[in-house]
């Protein structure tokens, strides 16, 4: 596993604020309005329209039940997860970088101070954050992040993802959606188109169910990248574990 100090190229994603903001909207939009989150639901309105389309040749597919490790792979460990990710990634505990993107999110003004708001009520979200330190053709650099959050008993994975879709940021479009098994866990899927600060990218978001806990699990890519970097997601979401 790889040092958990800010390293150089760490220091690179920080100064990317498009890359920790994805996150943290969705983190921002899914804590005010999901069962159990915090403050009042927020209105619904129509879907946005996503900016991006997947290309004809990309076919999602649901991970067998059996995960297994791929040769080379590095784990990154946080708490209670465990996730393995090809040795090029750097990364781990989303904790040590907590003042870092809370000080990014309140450097970018007015727009995002709900979003700096939750962030900094609610620190213990965050578990994990890893990415390619290597930008893809268009700047993006590829990243993966998991949080998570607890919810009242009876909340269904059907449930969690239909809460997860209202009010959706304009920033951020529905592409696809389903119900899949990941071994032992029952989880939700989102595909997301996103376009912030000029980034076009989509995305990969699993709400994986632990009794009254959802962990969610977002791979995020360049759009120009989507369709290279999907067999390494299915790949990794098969390798979660969480400690007992």
């Amino acid at each position: 596993m790889r040092p958990q100090g800010e390293s150089a190229s760490e220091g690179m994603v920080i100064r990317r604020p498009g890359l920790l903001v994805l996150s943290v909207l969705l983190l921002a939009t899914w804590g005010c309005g999901l069962p159990g989150g915090i403050g009042a639901a927020p209105v619904s309105g129509p879907t946005a329209t996503p900016s991006i389309l997947l290309p004809p040749q990309w076919t999602p597919t649901t991970a067998p039940p059996t995960p297994d490790v791929p040769q080379g792979w590095e784990e990154f460990r946080a708490g209670r997860v465990h996730v393995w990710l090809p040795e090029t990634f750097e990364g781990g505990d989303m904790g040590a970088k907590f003042e870092a993107i809370l000080d990014t999110l309140k450097s970018l003004g007015t727009e995002f101070a709900q979003s700096a708001q939750f962030v900094e009520q609610n620190p213990d979200v965050f578990v994990l954050w890893a990415f390619d330190p290597q930008p893809g053709p268009s700047g993006y650099i590829t990243n993966v992040n998991v949080t998570k959050e607890d919810v009242p008993v009876g909340v269904s994975v059907e449930d969690h993802l239909e809460a997860s879709l209202k009010g959706l940021p304009s920033q951020i479009g529905l592409v696809d959606q389903a119900v899949v098994s990941l071994g032992a866990f029952e989880a939700g899927k989102l595909v997301l188109s996103s376009d912030i600060q000029g980034l076009r990218g989509l995305s990969v978001v699993y709400l994986i169910k632990d009794g009254d806990r959802f962990w969610k699990v977002t791979y995020s890519t360049g759009a120009d990248e989507f369709v290279q970097r999907t067999p390494t997601w299915e790949q990794s979401i098969r390798t979660f574990q969480l400690d007992g």
